[in-house]
């Protein structure tokens, strides 16, 4: 096997190691079977590429997005942005609070309904920074999360943060129910904390090898 690859591997089965924690916390929560997974991680390098975010998008993302921010710090240095489509994110609010889900809903969403999104985002981004801190042996701080509906996002200007050299796109699936929901979830990195992720993976590939 390509040892590249290999590295790549490992990395994507520490990320969906941390997704499956945050699916048995949100089915735990919610008395209702969620599925997470994470089916591919791609790494992007602002200093050798001119790069258009919206080309790395696992779908293309169309009316109005829900996206939950966090920030972290300590030995690794980003921000964490948790993307899905709002309509689809109405409908598993719903589905978590045991309510009929109607196609006809508006995008109005509650105070109730952020407090939700808040608390989805807070798990998913949590479980997977800091599980993925935890098996790589990374400390991190990471701030509360911030949530947003924007009905045209310009990922340009809301999402792309030019101060950080590397970007992981991680491409995410949720299903519950018969409902299955495709987003995304962007990092941005300083150049350190790629180099600091990537030796740690080096640790592990290492550890499998011997």
């Amino acid at each position: 096997m390509d040892r590249s690859s290999f590295k790549y591997d490992i990395l994507k089965e520490v990320f969906n190691i941390s997704v499956g924690k945050a699916a048995d916390l949100l089915s735990e929560i919610t008395g209702k079977k969620i599925l997470l997974k994470i089916p591919d991680v791609t790494i992007l390098d602002r200093t050798t590429n001119n790069i258009e975010l919206t080309e790395y998008l696992p779908i293309k993302f169309t009316g109005a997005l829900m996206v939950s921010t966090i920030s972290f710090k300590e030995n690794l240095t980003g921000k964490a942005n948790l993307i899905f489509p709002a309509e689809k994110m109405k409908a598993f609010i719903h589905l978590c609070l045991n309510e009929d889900v109607h196609e006809e809903d508006d995008l109005n969403f509650t105070d109730i309904d952020f407090d939700v999104i808040k608390e989805i985002g807070n798990i998913i981004l949590n479980c997977i920074l800091g599980e993925t801190g935890n098996l790589l042996n990374i400390k991190l701080q990471y701030s509360l999360p911030e949530v947003k509906i924007y009905n045209h996002i310009n990922f340009r200007k809301d999402i792309d943060e030019k101060k950080y050299q590397h970007i992981l796109v991680l491409y995410i699936t949720f299903i519950i129910d018969s409902t299955e929901i495709e987003g995304t979830i962007i990092v941005d990195l300083a150049l350190q904390s790629l180099n600091e992720i990537m030796r740690k993976i080096d640790l592990i590939e290492a550890d499998i090898y011997d």
